[in-house]
């Protein structure tokens, strides 16, 4: 069974009909009884260049987002919505994305799965999120970003526990009243697209909103959740409904100020001080100097249809504007490159403001390509600017530094360095290029996928770079496919998630209930009796579950401790699924009490290394700035190892700093602080830096707090007095 026709009352009350686009084939809702399309094909064009459909907006720039972003967010304030202030650019609560994409992943997985309260029920938000995926058509295209403005309305609907705020028919309604009373969009521009969304395991009906040719909107009825044995199909994956209804909304905020503006491109309407100073900077004016072409006229038709190059040049013949594909080609590159720098330094400005340091892994990797990117983009302008004097520009006119959490001297240092760092690249680049394809043909017309991530990935060296440099170098005939910068990104991501799965042995445990952790209670008890729950023979050992025990199995960084149970030696601790697994050397039977003793002497060892892991990474982060994250740690009996993220080595007198700084902590801060929080609250008073050494699961947060010096999510064992 497949999901049936979006057919609502709004919509039969409203004077809309439901028709097939001749072009692509979905269905959609209308109230021109004459439209033949839906509004979203290759035969529609953008009828707002120009001409602005959304009334009541003279400004352009940071000036016109900001007033529309407030339009939206009090409108939906007005229909009993609570606005929640944006989330962070940096996912850290989640361990299977790095960067914010939408506005719902902000609530996943723990609002979506209903394991933990939303802050507001309904809520409205504009939440930054960054996007990598079409990162090769921008600037190119004059419509995509690799950074943007969700504005959204969510809803958590639990109607097995009879709490329903609204469903599909109520968010059409808000979402038509909002294009019509509040913006002024005739409604006979306005169509809904019927086309079901899946992705994250969950699935639902969504409809597209289009308006003059672009999609403004979308609206997800999320309900389903993948299950073999579901009975409803979306593209070859079965569902079956889930206990939660969500209504997952995203109203694409610079596409709003694209439709207010009617300029022929999103960055005239977003960036346009930006664009105006690159033109300028490039002498682009002289390229036109010669010709009669209307560059408006052009660049409206490159917005939709730059990647169809013949049917584009038709179109604009048809419009009077002669142009072959060389004259084309001489406009459009060095304007894909203007229009690409302003959005490549907004997604810096993010990323970077929200304390990441570029680097060749994890959400680092994704900073250096775009930082690599701009400054190829400026040199093949021709430009004689920095990367700093670039992004100086764009937080004088296009971001919020208040936004920050780095400071501007900071962020301006990160970027100082990696233009150093790439010119050091592109020094050695010829002779590692060189190298590495010694043994491909000179004849070869692309290069292998693995050479050029391995390029990218050790050297840095992204791959437009690396064909050019082939290119110089004899091998005349290599190209990139279209879409590879977009792949290297995908392939960052689809790490993430990889790593995000459990990769621990799983025992096959009979179904048991989660095991009493008494370490949380008492860090120094060191004997107790339980019950034994579970007894099981794996190779020489047996594994036994207790109700409750003394003994820190192994996670986070930090080793197990050790003990006996009835006099055995206890010689591994593990946790799986709440329940921790005891590895002794006999067997004991099921439903006995046993006696468990700690190894104290283990435990106040690994509390001291654990609790000086937060000391010193605190007062890294209060010498060295607020990029600076915990990246890696191991906590054992005779050391332990911290590793942060800084953007240089750090230096014998910076070493000296921090440890002079730790030292002065133990003599002024006398007790720590533990505390298990639900995490809404947790999230709500301490934010996302808590999340330092990963995204933990549950509800539930334990948080250890040493004085103001360091506050962190942290499940393992540390002193009371950490003096």
């Amino acid at each position: 069974m497949s999901l049936g026709a979006v057919d609502l009352p709004y919509f039969s009350e409203n004077g809309f009909r439901r028709a097939q686009c001749s072009a692509t084939g979905l269905w959609f809702w209308s109230r021109d009884a004459a439209r033949k399309t839906c509004g979203d094909s290759q035969e529609d064009e953008y009828t707002f260049i120009g001409s602005p459909l959304i009334s009541g907006f003279s400004e352009t720039g940071s000036a016109l987002k900001d007033k529309m972003r407030e339009t939206f967010l009090n409108f939906f304030e007005q229909q009993g919505h609570t606005r929640v202030e944006p989330y962070p650019i940096l996912a850290r609560w989640r361990d299977d994305i790095h960067l914010t994409i939408a506005s719902i992943a902000v609530f996943q997985p723990h609002v979506t799965s209903g394991l933990v309260p939303p802050p507001a029920n309904p809520l409205t938000i504009s939440q930054p999120c960054i996007r990598l995926t079409d990162v090769d058509a921008v600037g190119a295209s004059g419509r995509h970003l690799t950074t943007f403005e969700m504005m959204a309305h969510h809803v958590f609907n639990r109607p097995k526990d009879g709490e329903v705020h609204y469903w599909m028919n109520e968010c059409v309604e808000f979402c038509d009243r909002l294009f019509t009373a509040a913006l002024g969009i005739d409604a006979n521009e306005i169509t809904y697209v019927e086309n079901p969304w899946s992705g994250g395991g969950n699935a639902g009906a969504a409809v597209e909103v289009i308006v003059g040719g672009l999609e403004l909107a979308t609206l997800v009825f999320m309900n389903l959740q993948e299950d073999e044995d579901g009975d409803v199909e979306i593209k070859g994956i079965k569902y079956s409904e889930m206990d939660l209804q969500i209504i997952d909304t995203g109203y694409g905020l610079e596409r709003f100020c694209w439709a207010a503006a009617g300029t022929p491109t999103i960055y005239e309407a977003i960036y346009p001080e930006s664009v105006s100073w690159l033109k300028e900077l490039t002498g682009f004016s002289q390229i036109l100097e010669g010709t009669d072409i209307n560059l408006d006229e052009l660049l409206g038709q490159m917005s939709r249809l730059l990647a169809l190059r013949k049917v584009l040049i038709t179109r604009l013949a048809e419009r009077g504007v002669e142009i072959d594909e060389q004259t084309l080609l001489s406009v459009s590159q060095p304007l894909s490159r203007i229009y690409a720098i302003p959005d490549h330094m907004h997604a810096l400005c993010n990323m970077l403001g929200d304390g990441l340091v570029p680097s060749n892994a994890k959400a680092g990797y994704l900073a250096r390509m775009l930082i690599r990117r701009v400054l190829r983009m400026r040199d093949e302008l021709g430009l004689n600017v920095s990367l700093s004097d670039l992004a100086e520009h764009h937080l004088q006119f296009n971001f919020e530094v208040s936004r920050m959490k780095q400071t501007t001297a900071g962020f301006l240092q990160i970027l100082q360095l990696e233009e150093e760092r790439y010119n050091i690249m592109l020094r050695k680049g010829e002779n590692v290029v060189k190298g590495m394809l010694k043994s491909l043909p000179l004849d070869a017309v692309e290069i292998p996928d693995e050479i050029l991530f391995t390029l990218n990935d050790t050297h840095g060296m992204a791959p437009a770079l690396v064909i050019g440099i082939a290119k110089s170098s004899g091998w005349s005939n290599v190209s990139l496919r279209s879409g590879f910068a977009a792949e290297l990104a995908q392939r960052h991501a689809s790490q993430a998630k990889q790593a995000a799965k459990s990769t621990s042995k799983k025992r096959g445990l009979p179904e048991l209930p989660p095991t009493k952790k008494l370490y949380y209670d008492d860090v120094w008890m060191t004997n107790h009796n339980a019950e034994v729950l579970h007894c099981s023979k794996e190779g020489d050992d047996w594994l036994v579950v207790l109700n409750q025990t003394c003994l820190y199995p192994e996670g986070g960084g930090q080793a197990c401790d050790l003990g006996s149970i009835n006099g055995i030696e206890v010689v591994n601790v593990q946790i799986e699924n709440d329940i921790i697994i005891h590895t002794i050397s006999n067997s004991l039977d099921v439903g006995t009490q046993v006696s468990v003793e700690l190894s104290i002497d283990r435990r106040r060892q690994l509390m001291d290394h654990h609790t000086a892991v937060h000391i010193v990474g605190g007062a890294a982060r209060t010498l060295l700035g607020p990029h600076v994250y915990q990246a890696g740690a191991n906590k054992n009996t005779d050391s332990a190892r911290l590793d942060i993220t800084h953007h240089s080595r750090l230096s014998r007198n910076d070493l000296d700093e921090i440890e002079k700084l730790s030292n002065q902590v133990l003599q002024e801060i006398k007790t720590t602080e533990k505390m298990e929080l639900p995490r809404a609250q947790a999230d709500k008073e301490f934010g996302f830096d808590l999340y330092q050494g990963g995204a933990p699961k549950g509800g539930d947060v334990r948080i250890l707090k040493i004085g103001e010096h360091d506050v962190q999510a942290c499940g393992g064992t540390h002193h009371d007095e950490p003096a």
